[in-house]
């Protein structure tokens, strides 16, 4: 996606978050060798260096995800903590490859049945978040964001290595939608309306399947509408992605490298809502857009009162970062709240600063849905 590419994408914000910048630093330069041999030594030492700033960027240590005794003590943060998902469904700390490797035998995807696709998840079916998209340091309103959960659906997918030869079998999925559009009052500045759709694996939110149509313009400026399909195959750490600019009247398609396990942008937003906060614990999530893998790093700093439209909620004050290797994406502070005593955790609010200006989003609907 080219979220830093334009001032005034406001229709991106809801996946804005685990988007700030366009990952692209390069590792350091590997020097000339002298010999074929210090040529294998260097390009073996460059593998693991890559590895071990993919699996361990800046930060807290990856935290371990085990569900606390109901006798333990408890603060009264603690207490605010989210429920916690079934223990089959909790996330855990994925495993890592250096850049364009791939595991030769990786493990079967499981088949977990329709009945377990959201089980034990605070989100279910038929829930709907609309937000207040805001832009600039006045909180200029310019339109609304939604994110939606669809029910379980049915996706062939490549599952697992035979002989060589990958097998493809269907699995239930989670869906998770995101539509942001502006409001006429702010046409005249620009106009946008977007819509994604992400398929996440229930066992691990490893995204299978992604669709993404924007369709935008700014005045005096050509209007630009395009479609992307996106295709993971979690086997051969590949995506296959197909771009078409109905504008240009041009198709592009596009083979890029993907770390086994890896969540889309729009499922890591549902992801953090799983998480069993601690303060000051961060907890990492592996992620894939932009043609990079990349992490995101949440660190709970505060327990606030929230006041929205929806009500007055305790919620989780998170900082969020984003590091390709060791480097920090974002330009500035940014903060998400997830609601803590609610028994959804809805995200509540994000305000920071990113490379066109400042953001804002505020919950003011919300509908739950049905298990």
């Amino acid at each position: 996606m080219t979220l830093a590419t334009s001032t005034l994408r406001c229709s991106y914000y809801l996946v804005l978050i685990l988007s700030l910048g366009r990952p692209g630093i390069a590792f350091p330069a590997e020097t000339v060798p002298a010999s074929k041999e210090a040529a294998g030594a260097v390009s073996d030492a460059a593998k693991a260096t890559k590895a071990e700033w993919l699996a361990k960027p800046p930060g807290a240590e990856p935290a371990a995800h085990a569900k606390s005794s109901a006798g333990a003590k408890q603060t009264a943060e603690a207490k605010a903590t989210p429920a916690a998902a079934a223990p089959a469904s909790k996330p855990t700390e994925p495993a890592v490859v250096p850049e364009g490797e791939c595991p030769e035998n990786p493990e079967p995807a499981p088949n977990w049945p329709r009945a377990d696709t959201y089980k034990g998840m605070p989100f279910q079916p038929g829930e709907e978040a609309r937000y207040v998209l805001k832009y600039g340091l006045v909180k200029v309103h310019v339109g609304y964001g939604f994110l939606r959960v669809q029910p379980p659906t049915k996706h062939t997918m490549p599952v697992a290595k035979k002989n060589g030869t990958v097998i493809s079998e269907p699995r239930w999925h989670r869906v998770f939608t995101a539509e942001a559009y502006t409001g006429d009052w702010y046409k005249m500045i620009f106009a946008g309306h977007d819509k994604m759709q992400a398929f996440s694996r229930p066992w691990d939110f490893g995204v299978t399947k992604f669709y993404m149509s924007q369709d935008e313009e700014k005045p005096f400026v050509r209007r630009y509408h395009a479609e992307k399909w996106l295709d993971f195959d979690h086997v051969t750490c590949k995506v296959h992605e197909r771009t078409v600019d109905h504008k240009k009247k041009r198709e592009k398609t596009e083979e890029h490298f993907l770390q086994p396990t890896a969540d889309d942008a729009l499922g890591a937003l549902f992801k953090l809502r799983t998480f069993d906060w601690q303060l000051n614990k961060t907890e990492r999530i592996l992620v894939y857009t932009s043609e990079k893998n990349w992490w995101l790093e949440a660190t709970p700093i505060a327990v606030e009162t929230v006041k929205t439209e929806v009500g007055k909620h305790r919620a989780y004050k998170l900082t969020v970062k984003t590091y390709l290797g060791k480097e920090l994406q974002q330009r500035g502070k940014l903060f998400v709240w997830i609601a803590a005593d609610h028994p959804n955790h809805p995200m509540l609010r994000v305000e920071g600063e990113v490379t066109f200006g400042s953001i804002y989003l505020e919950l003011d609907r919300f509908t739950p849905g049905a298990a």
